[in-house]
Order: C-alpha cells, then structure tokens, then sequence
C-alpha cells in the first residue's frame, strides 16, 4: 500500500526528522542518505512497517497492504506535524531574521510518533537520566511489550504489566510506578489523551493536566508540549541551559531568568525561539552530529 499527501511550502523532511532525538528511537530508523524514515505501527496483533519519502512538493508513504490508506494518511500527518500552522511563528520572529528564516525552511514542525501515547512515554523515558539511558528503556519496552517486538506497545498492552515487571524488564526505576499509572489510566479510558492535542485546552491549562499525571513534572510537561506544537513555555533541561550559556555567557544561577527575559518578546512561540536558536548547529555544518550525543531531558 502506498500513498501520497502534499506537504506545505514551509516543510524540510530532514529538518523535521532531525528537530529533536525521537528518529534515534525504536521504531523510529532514519535514513538520511537515502532520505527515508521508517517506523512500525501494531495493526491488531501485528507489526507494520511504514516508511516515508520525500518527493516534490509531497510525502510518499508506504506500508504493508494491511494498513488502511486511511491510516497511512493519519500516521503521517501526525508524525510530521502537517496540520501545524507555522504562519504566525514567522510573523513574531520577522524581526530576527535567522529565526523566521529557520521557520519558513522548515523547522518548526517537531517529529511526533504514531500516537500521543508513544510520545507521552518517551517524554516520561528523558526525565533525569542520559540519551543512552533513554534509548535502553525505549528499546527494552518495545521488546517486552510491542506487537512482535517490533511496534511500540499502545496503552493497553503495558497495562497489562505490573510496575514490577517494568522496572525489572525495561529497567526504567522510579519510572515504573509512573508507567504502569498512566498506562492504565489510558487503556481504562479514566484518561482520555485525545483530548491533550484536541485543541480544546489553553496551553496553561494542558500543562497542568499533564503535570497532574503521576512521574510527569514541569520539564515533561513543556517537552510533551512543544511536541504537540505548544510553544508558551521553554521546557528547560540541563542541556538547554548548558547550551544557552555557551551562546550567552552568564552566571549559570540565573540562566533561567536570562531565557526568560531574552525570548519573552516573541510571546506564543518563545519556547519555539528559544529551541530554534539551541538547535541551530544541528541542521548547519554541524548538524551530522547525532543528536542523541546532546539530547536527554534532565
């Protein structure tokens, strides 16, 4: 099965693979070469791959014949952010033209996965802890838990697993307790995630959901939020203020004080500012350095 989907003009497919460290996690695989990235979606019992490819002004998406165009056309929407207006993002950083250039090429879109709960997971998986670390627990859970092994398990299928099995299998430690709540919290529909990307929430008020979410503090709040192409707040880690005093030497006590002041101007899509500047390196001369070198939320 294969589809196509036309794509905005403010669109880069490396650009939006690369805009943070999800491609380096299981399923995610990308080919920067040959210009693919796959991943594997559970369809029923079974393991789908997926892959999608550029071409002229559109996105070719590709899959097993078992997987609905339908869906093919909702994964891919969704994994590339393509229902996000980035209009007004340019407009508010016109005034620092290598920011709304970065916006008009293509990198405010944020790679998100198949679905909220593979992303909510994988945001709790960066709290305090390395890139390494990260992608071990990431691994080990697709593993465990994921329809052959292959797809990352939905909701359903971790709530099967009790606290115990998690932090003995997947080896994720305090995270665990956090998992095992929030995954049965979703399967029993107790929480309805759907409603975190609806649209029908302020971004205060979804990040006080999210923060209201056993193991889910401010720093996987504002990340899960800039995922979902909510820029109000900065989702700042230990790597964000390393990275910003690099930029913008300072007393490493005030760093936060000093983003707040620096980026307050673009109001909405500070937290976007804020990111695009961090990242810049990445899609420059420097930018075939894996991002899993320098990412990991702290």
């Amino acid at each position: 099965m294969r589809v196509t989907l036309p794509l905005p003009a403010d669109f880069s497919f490396d650009a939006a693979v690369r805009s943070h460290g999800w491609y380096d996690l299981p399923p995610f695989s990308y080919d920067r070469e040959r210009r693919t990235l796959a991943t594997t979606i559970a369809v029923g019992p079974r393991a789908a791959a997926i892959v999608f490819r550029p071409l002229p002004g559109r996105l070719e998406v590709a899959a097993a014949a078992t997987v609905p165009p339908s869906e093919l056309r909702r994964v891919a929407r969704r994994v590339f952010s393509l229902d996000l207006d980035l209009g007004d993002a340019a407009t508010r950083m016109s005034h620092e033209p290598r920011l709304a250039r970065a916006v008009l090429a293509g990198r405010g879109r944020m790679l998100r996965a198949p679905s909220l709960f593979e992303d909510a997971v994988k945001i709790l998986f960066t709290t305090n802890c390395t890139w390494a670390a990260t992608r071990g627990m990431v691994v080990r859970l697709v593993a465990l838990a994921g329809a052959e092994g292959a797809a990352f398990p939905g909701a359903e299928a971790v709530a099967r697993l009790t606290p115990r099995r998690l932090a003995e299998r997947v080896r994720c430690g305090y995270r665990a307790q956090a998992l095992s709540r929030f995954a049965r919290r979703v399967a029993s529909g107790r929480l309805d995630v759907r409603l975190w990307e609806s649209g029908a929430l302020s971004s205060e008020e979804l990040r006080t959901a999210i923060v209201a979410e056993h193991g889910f503090g401010p720093y996987a709040a504002e990340g899960l939020l800039r995922i979902l192409g909510r820029h109000d707040y900065y989702g700042i880690d230990s790597w964000i203020r390393q990275q910003y005093r690099k930029l913008h030497p300072g007393a490493a006590k005030s760093t936060d004080r000093s983003i707040a002041r620096r980026y307050a101007r673009y109001g909405p899509v500070r937290g976007l500012a804020l990111w695009l500047e961090m990242t810049h390196s990445w899609h420059g001369e420097e930018g075939s350095k894996a991002l899993g070198e320098v990412e990991g939320g702290r």
